[in-house]
């Protein structure tokens, strides 16, 4: 075998325990996802095999648009607020931590080694009427009396902050830590003050990071289940609810299987929405 042919297998060689574990787990699933959406339902809730586009047609249903709206929204919320409070962290952790920003950065990461479901329990716990956030409050005669924070609005923002927050500082981190020091000493020099430096070279250098951070936090923030529930009370029904609703609790797997594809769909057409605006982004900065 020449050269190059062992160059090639050793690189598929390399390679086949990547592509068999994709094709296992990510590929054979989502097809067994995208049959079940056009199969038909039965009376007990099991998939009759006839292709038909009625899931879908169902979908277009005024009752489940509101569903999709409602999901994005929160998701549009919870990146900003994300976004406004990693942006200023991974700026300090780049420019002003020195010596102790890799401590920092695991102490951030630490938490999260911890199960999902016992963190979000344990801001149910830190949120409740009778939990440590109305103590404090009403022990310091901010509150006459314990309020009502589980099953708010602001209780699901905090718990998609907490919970996407290291997925947002850790690409805005990697762009301002990569950043060359010298263009900010040049515009020093040419007389660029710290807000004018920042908006001129610091941001616009940085901007990759923030949409990837912005990707990273969207995508999964629409198709979210937990949050909602927990710290939400389940009052608004988005995406992930309804899967599982309709999966478990009506089992309608085409129905639930073809809201599980309208997602994929969302999820892809803003990934690629976004790898087009990040290569005009890295054609204009060279």
């Amino acid at each position: 075998m020449s050269r190059a042919g062992n160059r090639n297998l050793t690189t598929f060689l390399m390679l086949a325990p990547s592509i068999t574990m994709a094709i296992l787990l990510l590929i054979i699933p989502i097809l067994i996802i995208l049959a079940y959406s056009f199969a038909e339902r039965d009376a007990y809730g099991g998939a009759v095999w006839n292709f038909t586009f009625e899931s879908y047609r169902e979908l277009l249903q005024p009752s489940y648009l509101p569903i999709f709206w409602n999901s994005l929204k929160i998701a549009f919320y919870s990146t900003a607020i994300c976004i406004l409070v990693a942006y200023p962290m991974a700026y300090f952790l780049a420019f002003r931590a020195g010596r102790h920003a890799t401590l920092l950065l695991a102490l951030l990461i630490i938490p999260f080694w911890i199960d999902f479901m016992i963190r979000m329990s344990a801001w149910m716990v830190l949120l409740g009427r009778t939990g440590t956030l109305n103590s404090i409050l009403t022990g310091l005669g901010i509150l006459e009396a314990p309020v009502r924070m589980i099953g708010t609005y602001p209780a699901v923002m905090a718990g998609m902050l907490y919970a996407f927050l290291p997925t947002a500082v850790l690409p805005i981190y990697a762009a301002l830590q990569g950043m060359d020091r010298k263009l900010l000493e040049a515009a020093d020099d040419l007389g660029a003050g710290p807000i004018e430096s920042f908006w001129r070279v610091t941001f616009p250098l940085s901007l990759p990071g923030v949409m990837a951070a912005v990707l990273f936090v969207f995508v999964p923030a629409m198709g979210v289940y937990a949050i909602p529930v927990l710290l939400g009370g389940g009052k608004s029904i988005i995406i992930g609810n309804l899967i599982v609703q309709l999966f478990l609790d009506f089992r309608n797997m085409p129905l639930g299987a073809a809201v599980s594809v309208t997602l994929l769909v969302i999820s892809s057409v803003i990934i690629v929405f976004y790898m087009g605006v990040l290569r005009r982004v890295e054609e204009a900065r060279t």
